[in-house]
């Protein structure tokens, strides 16, 4: 189902419009704008990082530096808890629990990150 999705997001260039759009944001963290996409859809289902090794964006990985490629494998990995763990836990608890357990989540990648991504950039 969420390649079905996916596949229509491009074929309508809703993920072209998406990636333009989080470029910027993604600049807060070191990272080129290019990642952005690769970043939200890898946080949605973890597989989604192996976009960065794309014809599209292999030059943009062999042009990052480690300490980028690891801020983005971070960003990407901790971003959002397993959407599957977040449906039960909604489930199990309630969905505002949930919805604040990812967001305490987001909250702590995303200050881990710009962390990495610009202190690791000073000591390099």
């Amino acid at each position: 189902m969420i390649v079905l999705v996916a596949s229509l997001l491009d074929y309508f260039g809703v993920l072209d419009v998406m990636g333009a759009a989080l470029g910027p944001v993604i600049g807060l963290f070191n990272l080129p704008g290019e990642t952005a996409l690769v970043i939200v859809m890898g946080s949605i289902r973890k597989d989604g990082l192996l976009l960065l090794q794309s014809d599209g964006l292999g030059a943009t990985l062999s042009a990052m530096t480690p300490v980028q490629v690891l801020t983005a494998v971070y960003l990407t990995g901790v971003l959002l808890p397993c959407l599957v763990t977040a449906i039960t836990v909604a489930k199990e608890l309630s969905p505002r629990y949930a919805g604040r357990m990812m967001l305490r989540q987001a909250a702590a990648a995303v200050g881990f990150s710009l962390l990495l991504g610009w202190g690791g950039a000073a000591l390099v």
